[in-house]
C-alpha cells in the first residue's frame, strides 16, 4: 500500500472481499429476519473484528517527532492496533446517533463567525459537513473549501474537489459524507480571506482563534480517533506560534506511508491521530499543479479510507438491517392487531342477534 505502482486488487481485496461478503450476509438475512422477526445486535462486533484483522502490509516505524504531548506508536502497524483496540470498542458503544446541528459544541463557530464577519452560509456548511455519527473517526482537513463564504451547501459541495474525492470514496465503501464528521483544523477561514487578514496584520490572531474554535469542539466531543488529512498547519504559514492544533493535529505523506499514529492528549483526554494527507496534494496535479507526488493516483490514501472505514460501513449496515427488523415487528404486530379486532367483531356480531332475538320474545 505504501508504493506508487501498488496492485489495487492485491491491496485492496482482502478488506472488500470481507466487507461485500458482510453486505451479502446483510441482504440475505433480511427476508429471514422479517419472517423470524429477530435480530442479533452482537453480530456487528464479529464483522468488525475480522475486518480490523484485514492486514494490508506493515513497515516499522520508530521515529519519534518531538512533541510533548504527542506519542508516536512504535507498533508494526498502528493503524491495525487502533481498529481492534479502539475502533471495534466504539463501535459497540451503544451511542449510534449522529451530531445535531443544536449541539452546544457549535456555539464556538457562532461567536467566531460574528466577531469575523463570516457568512452564514460558511457556518452552514461547517455545521452540516460535522453532523455525523459520534462514534465514527472524524476527518480532519485544513481550511474550508474556496466557495464556502458565498455558495449553500449542496453547490459548495459540488465545486470542491477534495470533499467530492472524499464523498466519492465513502460510497465506494458504503458511507455517505453525512455519516462521518468532518471538520477543519482552521475553522471557517478560507485562504483567500487568510491573505486579506494578513495584509490587515490580524492573521495570526484569527487563526489562534480559529485553532481554539477546534480545539474547543475536540474537547466537547472527545473523539478516540481522528484521520488527520492535513500536514500545512506544521508549516510557519500556518503555526501561530505552535498552537496545540497546529503543532499536535497535523500529518505526513510520509508518517501515513509508515501507518503511524500519534496519540495526543487534550484536555486530559486522548485521541488516536491516524496519520494521512489531504487529497488536495495529488488532485490539483489534474489542474497543472506540481509535477510530481509520491501517491498521484491517491491510492495510498483511499486505502486508509478503506481501512478506518470499512468496520463502520458493516455498522451501519447492520444497523439499517436492524432497523428493517424493528419495523417488521411493529407492522406484523399491527396487522395481528387488527385481524384481532376483526375476529372480535365477527364473534360479538352474531351473539349481539340471538340476544335480541331472545328479548323480541
Amino acid at each position: 500500500m505504501c508504493t506508487e505502482n501498488r496492485n489495487q486488487e492485491n491491496l485492496q481485496s482482502p478488506a472488500r472481499k470481507c466487507f461485500d461478503s458482510a453486505r451479502l450476509s446483510v441482504s440475505a438475512r433480511e427476508q429471514q429476519c422479517a419472517r423470524s422477526a429477530t435480530y442479533d445486535p452482537l453480530s456487528i462486533d464479529g464483522l468488525t473484528t475480522q475486518l480490523s484483522q484485514t492486514r494490508i502490509g506493515t513497515r516499522q516505524s520508530i521515529k519519534r517527532h518531538g512533541y510533548p504531548s504527542a506519542i508516536v506508536s512504535d507498533q508494526a502497524d498502528a493503524i491495525r492496533h487502533v481498529i481492534e483496540e479502539v475502533l471495534a470498542q466504539d463501535l459497540k458503544d451503544p451511542r449510534s446517533g449522529k451530531l445535531q446541528p443544536d449541539h452546544p459544541c457549535f456555539q464556538f463557530a457562532r461567536r467566531f463567525a460574528k466577531k469575523w464577519n463570516i457568512s452564514a452560509e460558511a457556518v452552514q456548511s461547517h455545521i452540516k459537513l460535522a453532523c455525523g455519527y459520534l462514534k465514527f473517526p472524524i476527518i480532519l482537513l485544513l481550511n474550508p473549501a474556496p466557495t464556502h463564504e458565498h455558495l449553500p451547501f449542496d453547490q459548495m459541495i459540488e465545486n470542491c474537489q477534495t470533499l467530492n474525492w472524499i464523498e466519492d470514496v465513502l460510497k465506494e465503501i458504503g458511507l455517505e459524507l453525512a455519516d462521518v464528521i468532518i471538520l477543519d483544523a482552521c475553522t471557517l477561514l478560507g485562504k483567500k480571506y487568510i491573505d486579506e487578514l494578513a495584509e490587515e496584520g490580524r492573521k495570526e490572531e484569527a487563526l489562534s482563534e480559529a485553532y481554539d474554535v477546534t480545539q474547543k469542539m475536540l474537547e466537547m466531543l472527545k473523539p478516540n480517533i481522528i484521520l488527520s488529512c492535513q500536514c500545512s498547519t506544521s508549516f510557519s504559514d500556518w503555526g501561530t506560534g505552535g498552537h496545540l492544533i497546529a503543532r499536535e493535529l497535523c500529518s505526513s505523506l510520509k508518517r501515513a506511508k509508515n501507518k503511524e499514529v500519534r496519540k495526543v492528549t487534550i484536555n486530559d483526554h486522548i485521541i488516536n491521530v491516524v496519520q494521512a494527507y489531504h487529497p488536495r496534494s495529488f488532485l490539483r496535479l489534474n489542474g497543472g499543479g506540481r509535477s510530481k507526488h509520491h501517491d498521484p493516483s491517491g491510492e495510498l490514501l483511499k486505502g486508509l479510507f478503506d481501512r478506518v472505514y470499512l468496520p463502520c460501513a458493516v455498522w451501519k449496515s447492520q444497523q439499517t438491517l436492524a432497523l428493517k427488523a424493528l419495523s417488521s415487528i411493529s407492522t406484523n404486530a399491527t396487522v395481528k392487531n387488527e385481524h384481532a379486532k376483526e375476529n372480535s367483531r365477527r364473534l360479538v356480531l352474531p351473539w349481539r342477534k340471538i340476544c335480541l332475538t331472545s328479548n323480541s320474545y
